[in-house]
């Protein structure tokens, strides 16, 4: 399990895509994220395309992310999420701290 990452929309957004489960398993690699973020990088994609199951320590790293990143202008967004992660991210009312879509 690894994460893909590339820069888009001219550097300006980092896109993140999380394999098939989200979990504990990429903790250290989630986490070092935002550790040599390019000054440029104003937004995050966490992109859920190829997810289809995220458990509570998933929950738990993206407010880690946004806490981490909450000092500056940074927006997170959790992208090509599928009906049940939506639901999911409803239930924790994580819709109301990132931009779900």
């Amino acid at each position: 399990m690894t994460l893909e990452t590339s820069l888009i929309n001219s550097g300006g957004t980092l896109l993140v895509k999380l394999p098939t489960t989200f979990d504990i398993g990429i903790h250290k690699e989630f986490r070092a994220l935002h550790a040599d973020l390019d000054s440029n990088v104003k937004d995050f994609a966490i992109d859920f395309v190829d997810t289809q199951h995220m458990d509570s320590s998933a929950l738990g790293m993206l407010l880690l992310l946004r806490d981490e990143l909450s000092s500056g202008s940074t927006d997170i967004s959790l992208i090509n999420c599928s009906d049940n992660i939506k639901e999911l991210l409803k239930l924790a009312r994580f819709d109301t701290l990132f931009t779900v879509k």
